[in-house]
């Protein structure tokens, strides 16, 4: 993989416009601030380049409007972008991030990861994040990478650090892992289901396929695929879920025809994965201001029951709580509450 940074020579000037839009003839247009800009450039596996474009924060615009969006990143040619997602006007409009010039673009396991200063994952490819900052027209941002074409691009504010909405599996995934280290899960693994250390070897590496083949269908299925777990037992196998519009052929996404053994398809699945990760994202930003002084909460998505699951640790005060800061949940069809009866606070 190469890393290394263009410096761009030049100026951009940069239009601060109102977050409901990019329209050019926007009352809310102020004096143009101007900004000494550069372009990182990241040449993936494959040697497709990407540029991804920054502005120095210390030399940024006074003021940007502080909107907190929900979107979706994703490769487009050689530029990363943003479509816009949620309740909103703006919903499908896609947008040319410009990003703070600490944050970082690195590619792990075939996909685009976004990094801050303090190398936490803020974005990755083909994900649903949340960030804040306001829109830009491009108009007026001269030194862009040409291959970079979005009429509104959006100057990048804060972003939370992303924490997994679920596991393939529990067991490692990583490719170095040491031959000790392996033996030592193979054994474990047997135990658990009853098997020989060479049928567990083989069960554990079959998996390294599955993970490729899981990232795969989140890529190229999101509309239908619900997500997939691993059945242990009684037969190992990979469940892939879908929602009955699937309609294509997932032999196609499988690097072995010898994996075919292995898979099953669900088709019952009533919301993609995509659509559960969106509702995560959308609850853990409705509630991540209570906690952790007014509530204790975790959130993840479980594949097999088709929901995003909320932990809490009484209901009641739970939805006393939300009452009182004057909180909604939106789409709780598609969330499973669980009251566990632990209150961390305490």
């Amino acid at each position: 993989m190469l890393h290394h940074r263009i410096k761009v020579i030049g100026l951009l000037i940069f239009l601060l416009l109102v977050a409901a839009g990019c329209n050019e003839g926007s009352e809310a247009t102020k004096t143009p601030t101007m900004v000494a800009a550069e372009t990182d450039l990241l040449t993936l596996e494959d040697g497709t380049e990407i540029y991804f474009p920054k502005v120095p924060d210390e030399e940024g615009p006074p003021e940007v409007n502080d909107v907190e969006t929900f979107g979706i990143l994703f490769l487009q040619q050689q530029c990363l972008y943003i479509e816009i997602i949620g309740r909103h006007a703006n919903n499908g409009k896609e947008v040319l991030p410009i990003w703070p010039t600490g944050f970082e673009i690195k590619e792990e396991n075939g996909q685009v990861f976004v990094y801050n200063e303090k190398g936490e994952i803020v974005a990755i490819e083909n994900e649903v994040l949340v960030m804040g900052g306001g829109h830009l027209t491009k108009k007026y941002m001269d030194d862009l990478p040409e291959e970079c074409h979005e009429d509104c691009c959006w100057r990048v504010g804060g972003f939370d650090a992303i924490k997994p909405t679920y596991s393939l599996n529990t067991y490692s995934q990583n490719s170095s892992i040491a031959e000790d280290v392996l033996l030592s899960d193979a054994m474990n693994y047997a135990k658990d289901y009853n098997l020989s250390i060479g049928e567990s070897l083989k069960q554990l590496a079959l998996q390294k396929s599955f993970v490729i083949l899981h990232e795969k269908l989140l890529q190229n299925e999101r509309e239908t695929f619900a997500g997939a777990y691993i059945q242990h037992a009684p037969e190992y196998r990979f469940i892939a879920r879908f929602t009955s519009d699937f309609k294509g052929d997932i032999q196609a996404y499988l690097p072995a025809d010898s994996l075919v053994q292995y898979v099953e398809l669900d088709t019952t699945a009533q919301y993609s994965m995509f659509e559960l990760k969106f509702v995560q994202t959308e609850l853990n930003y409705t509630l991540n201001p209570l906690s952790p002084d007014l509530l204790d909460f975790e959130t993840c998505i479980k594949v097999r029951t088709n929901r995003v699951e909320l932990y809490v640790a009484d209901i009641n005060d739970f939805n006393a709580t939300l009452e009182e800061h004057h909180k909604y949940i939106y789409n709780m069809e598609k969330i499973n509450v669980i009251e566990i009866g632990i209150d961390t606070k305490k």
